[in-house]
């Protein structure tokens, strides 16, 4: 018979009841454990806001397009300016023989002259140039939004590796203690080498996790700052996951928890989000993507106008004095205008150009809005799904992994369970509360995501 010591018992309970993530209970007041276990500020401002908005002011691809914005702002008077007049100076009707500059047919000439674009041109030319802006704004505030969702998820990857280490060690001092009591009892001959061989290979096992979890937490780390622009290595106060996300995603009590139907596998019931064609109708509203390409396409529509008007002529006017010795002075004037021989193969191909490249982005458009509204269906599924897996957890998958432990240590005790049994048990709890992190971080990750996605926070 197998006598565990009194110290493993309360180790196994330990691992069993405390070291759970939240309570089937009290689902939402636990939470903080998905970070780094401590719970997150309710004053508003947390650490992770405050990352955020460093990174809204320091971030250099945030700066660059900001940049891009007034240089798009200062081509607009460009594009409506005329082209710069021409200052003429120069000798006219000089003989190369005598008598020279003497001669009376010789003029010492200067002039000026300006071209006059055809009326409407410059103002094509300014509408597209001013749509670019537009679109050059639009297009900051998609790099806005996603810093912004970059951010909360490098930083909810950093608290899911605090969380799953915490969760190794508490795990990793309940195998210590069982491979110290399976090698004491393997010497004086109550316990079998296969039982202290397995705990070796779980401990091993743990080790090796924990030193996944702790390189992808400096991976994480090294994202958040550099977003942040500063070093890799500079640490991140307790990360924690918002309270607020950690309300959205779980019920106040279990007795909350409802489903739509009574279908295996339905999803979670009173959920916090719009519904789909709300979310999809508020991202076609609100896009800043969308609302780049719009202003593109309102900026192509203005260049197609611009072709159109290239063959109508431009008017260069010049006007001349000259000087002459000996007799009267003599001003010229003149007034040109191309000739378009071939309009068929350059305006009208101009034309052409203009408008196929209209329809490409006119068809574009169409396939961004059904890519927007694939997007919004797919994050607002993740959101339930996770929503629905993390209720699932909390209200029967940690319990009964947790009586199960229980059972086995109970069982154990007295002889009726087997060694690996129990360590199967330890294992099989271990990886539920993992997930359970897990599912709070997707959730946290998605709706992230949507938000960037739609445009607009989409809950108040």
């Amino acid at each position: 018979m197998h006598i565990l010591p009194s110290l493993v018992w309360a180790a196994l309970l330990a691992s069993a009841g405390a070291s759970l993530p939240l309570q089937a209970q009290e689902p939402a007041s636990s939470a903080a454990s998905v970070s780094a276990g401590s719970a997150s500020a309710e004053s508003g401002v947390t650490g992770l806001d405050s990352l955020v908005r460093l990174a809204l002011e320091v971030n250099p691809t945030l700066r660059a397009a900001e940049s891009r914005t007034r240089a798009a702002d200062a081509a607009v008077l460009q594009a409506g300016a005329r082209p710069d007049p021409m200052l003429m100076l120069g000798v006219m009707n000089l003989p190369l023989g005598s008598p020279g500059f003497s001669d009376e047919m010789t003029m010492k000439a200067v002039g000026v002259g300006q071209t006059f674009p055809f009326p409407g041109k410059l103002g094509s030319a300014t509408r597209a140039a001013r749509h670019e802006g537009v679109a050059s704004r639009a297009q900051f505030e998609v790099v806005r939004w996603k810093t912004t969702q970059a951010v909360k998820s490098a930083y909810y990857d950093v608290a899911l590796a605090d969380a799953l280490l915490a969760l190794v060690m508490r795990n990793r001092d309940v195998l210590v203690t069982l491979l110290r009591t399976t090698e004491a009892g393997y010497r004086v001959g109550r316990a079998g080498q296969e039982d202290v061989l397995r705990a070796r290979v779980e401990t091993t096992r743990l080790a090796d996790e924990a030193l996944t979890l702790r390189e992808r937490r400096r991976s994480a780390l090294a994202r958040v700052n550099a977003l942040l622009d500063r070093p890799s290595n500079t640490p991140l106060a307790d990360p924690t996951l918002p309270a607020a996300v950690v309300r959205l995603a779980t019920p106040d009590s279990a007795a909350d928890v409802r489903f739509q139907t009574a279908d295996f596998g339905a999803r979670a019931a009173g959920g916090p989000f719009p519904p789909v064609d709300s979310l999809q109708a508020l991202a076609i509203t609100h896009s800043p993507m969308l609302a780049a390409h719009e202003a593109r396409l309102a900026a192509q529509d203005a260049r197609v106008d611009l072709a159109r008007k290239s063959a109508l002529p431009d008017f260069d006017v010049s006007l001349q004095y000259g000087q002459r010795d000996g007799l009267a002075d003599m001003v010229s004037a003149t007034v040109s205008v191309p000739i378009p021989l071939q309009k068929g193969r350059k305006q009208n191909q101009m034309v052409a150009a203009a408008e196929a490249e209209l329809t490409a982005e006119e068809a574009e458009h169409h396939a961004m809005v059904n890519e927007l509204r694939e997007r919004v269906a797919m994050l607002h599924s993740e959101l339930e799904r996770d929503r629905t897996r993390l209720v699932l957890y909390a209200g029967s998958i940690l319990p009964d992994g947790r009586a199960t432990l229980v059972a086995a240590t109970s069982g154990f005790s007295v002889g009726r369970t087997e060694f690996s049994s129990l360590l199967d048990a330890q294992a099989t709890l271990f990886n539920v509360e993992a997930e359970y992190l897990r599912a709070y971080t997707e959730f946290a990750t998605a709706l992230a995501a949507l938000e960037a996605t739609v445009g607009t926070e989409i809950l108040p």
